[in-house]
């Protein structure tokens, strides 16, 4: 890269290829960096943003906390469910299905320092049954989950 696209565009970003995760790209953000991941859970398209600092790559620990989640959908939601119901039986202004699979897809995870699930990180999944598609992050503090944000 040549000197004035360094000074117009900054630095390459740095990548990866990790052993769980394949090919990672390190994101620098307001509030730090993180490693962004294309990858697939179940067969479908997957995002995944995994939390680092001094740009280390994601750790053993890390990887384990993802596995857990990607090898096991129904986990996630268990987890997200006490935010991600009420809130999409106010969007679709309906009950909530039996199966969770046709209400939600899962697609996306931030993964936390250290893989630790007291430290910050969140789920993400998309609403099948409203027009726009939108997104339901809950986010997880202290391993519970603390707030639900929908966009879209």
């Amino acid at each position: 890269m040549g000197f004035l696209s360094r000074v117009l565009f900054g630095k390459p970003p740095r990548r990866i290829e990790h052993p769980t995760f394949g090919e990672a790209l390190l994101m620098s953000a307001k509030h730090g960096s993180y490693w962004e991941v294309e990858t697939e859970v179940g067969g479908t398209p997957f995002i995944v943003a995994i939390e680092t600092t001094d740009e280390q790559e994601p750790s053993e620990a890390q990887a384990e906390f993802f596995k857990r989640f990607a090898r096991n959908p129904d986990l996630a939601f268990q987890r997200a469910s006490a935010l991600l119901i009420p809130e999409y039986e106010k969007w679709v202004r309906g009950p909530f299905p039996a199966n969770w699979r046709e209400g939600f897809k899962f697609t996306s995870m931030s993964v936390p320092l250290r893989g630790d699930e007291h430290s910050p990180w969140d789920l993400s999944f998309e609403c099948l049954k409203d027009r726009d598609g939108h997104l339901f992050t809950c986010t997880f503090q202290n391993g519970l989950p603390k707030e639900l944000q929908v966009d879209g």
